[in-house]
């Protein structure tokens, strides 16, 4: 009898603990698939060709179109529930550079910003992770940019995890060259 008592008393936090703990290696997997999209999105805008990815952890993937007005524009975003996070909260914070500037310097800082954000949400965690590509300048006052297109330039989301990265093409213009990148959910 004492045993039951003190195995019911104990379950729940073990629970806990193994929850916790799958939710980190969650996490883990969402920022090393961040870092994996973002070298095969570099890599298709400069060698050409098409790729997909598969993220395997529950949540929201979003596409927010270089036309898409609000601060999310040119950036792709995934959002899931926690019990932990890495992430300080409240505000999106860099995770792969300092530099965090709408125009940054092309051989010194990356074309792209890795995001984390965390907001609390009762017993839960909202973790979010973006990334985001801006303008690279050169010395000479050339400027880069790689912009993310969708369908018919729209949102768009999925809950499936996959995505397939095109190259549309290249547009320069007097000083500004775009590489176009369609993402398709």
């Amino acid at each position: 009898m004492l045993a039951t008592a003190a195995m019911v008393m104990v379950l729940p936090w073990v629970y806990g603990m193994i929850q916790k703990k799958q939710d980190m290696k969650s996490l883990d997997d969402v920022y090393n698939f961040f870092q994996t999209l973002d070298a095969t999105i570099r890599n298709i805008a400069q060698n050409g060709g098409e790729e997909s990815l598969s993220l395997k952890v529950s949540g929201k993937l979003e596409v927010h179109p270089d036309s898409d007005s609000s601060e999310l524009s040119n950036s792709i975003m995934f959002t899931m529930e926690s019990k932990v996070s890495f992430i300080a909260e409240d505000d999106w914070i860099p995770l792969n550079t300092p530099n965090e500037n709408e125009t940054a310097t092309l051989g010194i800082d990356p074309p792209s910003v890795i995001f984390g954000k965390a907001e609390r949400s009762g017993d839960k965690i909202i973790v979010q992770h973006r990334l985001w590509y801006r303008t690279l300048n050169d010395t000479s006052g050339n400027l880069y940019k790689i912009v993310l297109n969708t369908s018919n330039d729209n949102i768009v989301s999925t809950t499936t995890g996959s995505i397939k990265i095109q190259r549309l093409g290249s547009v320069t213009g007097e000083s500004l060259k775009i590489t176009k990148i369609n993402i398709i959910v």
